[in-house]
């Protein structure tokens, strides 16, 4: 297998992202697994931070470098990085994946450049009408699964179904959920709850049974783990994910603020650290790696930008698991026969 990784996406590329996929050649080699990343971009920049990482004896089985002068900066908006920077490493990488060239993509980029680039280079699944990207929250059986999260802002109950559909297989396929519950988001658990779209995709949901359908779910019960999948559209979707990502960093520093008040909190935050620790790591994007870009004609995994080389190493396994299990081809069967 072949998974290319987008040498020059992330806020601290290419040192993160080199460092990232250094630490998964190294696993596929100490695990004897035949499978090679190949980075993008500028190639005296890429191998100079192998170097780095003393990760030389990687290169040929495990790790290859493809050269290209351009890359598509974090705040440069889609429309550019369609059109102006068409030989950037994101668009390269793409390329390669429509050839066959190589089995997924990896980028820890601008995620708008990323979903403009996949639609063009990629294209859709057969019967999807728009893809969608979703992001994991912890709950109190695990995970949940939330789409769309800031992809598709106007959506219509069509949209909905489709990524509840797309979700429901991939947490199936990836975490051994059987028959994952599929919630709709919305103020009440009534069906009559909520805006014209949910209402209308509450009906729609129903009226189909393309999967486990739990109803409509509140904002608590993203946490309470009510639903493995969670549905809404993408400006909800953007303002649940980005109030969640501010909650840890307000913990820690409430918990920095009771415990510099006197002794006796001190020493009870520092008992209790080891705990803590463990509750936020759950809490921790990079615990997940990335997520997928679901609907596109290939496999492609979109991390934070800010991702530590951890979260990259994880993101790539989560692409070589994803082709592993065949995920874009189980969606396609449903999508069909929805």
């Amino acid at each position: 297998m072949k998974i290319i990784v987008d040498g020059m996406g992330g806020d601290e590329a290419p040192l993160h992202i080199v460092d990232g996929a250094v630490l998964a050649a190294k696993e596929f080699q100490d695990k004897n697994e035949p499978h090679q990343i190949v980075l993008t971009g500028p190639k005296e920049k890429i191998l100079r931070r192998v170097h780095h990482c003393h990760g030389d004896a990687l290169l040929g089985k495990y790790l290859e470098i493809v050269h290209t002068d351009e890359w598509i900066e974090m705040h440069e908006s889609p429309v550019s990085a369609l059109t102006k920077k068409t030989k950037s490493s994101m668009h390269l990488g793409m390329e390669m994946v429509k050839r066959g060239e190589a089995d997924a993509f990896v980028s820890m980029g601008n995620t708008g450049a990323v979903m403009a680039v996949a639609l063009m280079r990629l294209g859709r699944i057969e019967g999807v009408a728009r893809p969608t990207i979703g992001a994991f929250f912890p709950s109190m059986n695990g995970r949940t699964l939330i789409l769309d999260i800031g992809t598709n802002v106007d959506c219509k109950p069509n949209h909905l179904l489709q990524f509840a559909l797309m979700g429901s297989v991939y947490v199936h396929a990836m975490y051994n959920i059987e028959n994952p519950k599929v919630g709709l988001l919305s103020i009440g658990e009534e069906e009559n709850k909520g805006d014209d779209l949910t209402v209308k995709s509450n009906e729609l949901f129903r009226e189909k049974k393309l999967f486990d359908f739990a109803g409509n779910v509140e904002g608590r019960d993203i946490l309470n783990g009510t639903a493995d999948v969670v549905i809404c559209d993408g400006f909800v979707g953007n303002v649940v994910l980005k109030f969640g990502e501010s909650v840890a960093g307000f913990l820690k520093s409430r918990f920095r603020s009771v415990a510099q008040k006197n002794f006796k909190y001190k020493l009870m935050m520092l008992l209790a650290k080891p705990a803590l620790v463990g509750v936020f790591k759950d809490m921790d994007y990079q615990e997940y790696g990335g997520v997928p870009l679901l609907g596109v004609n290939g496999v492609v995994i979109i991390g934070h930008g800010s991702s530590s080389p951890k979260a990259l190493n994880k993101a790539i396994h989560v692409a070589k698991e994803m082709v592993e299990k065949k995920i874009n081809e189980v969606i396609r069967e449903k999508i069909i026969l929805s």
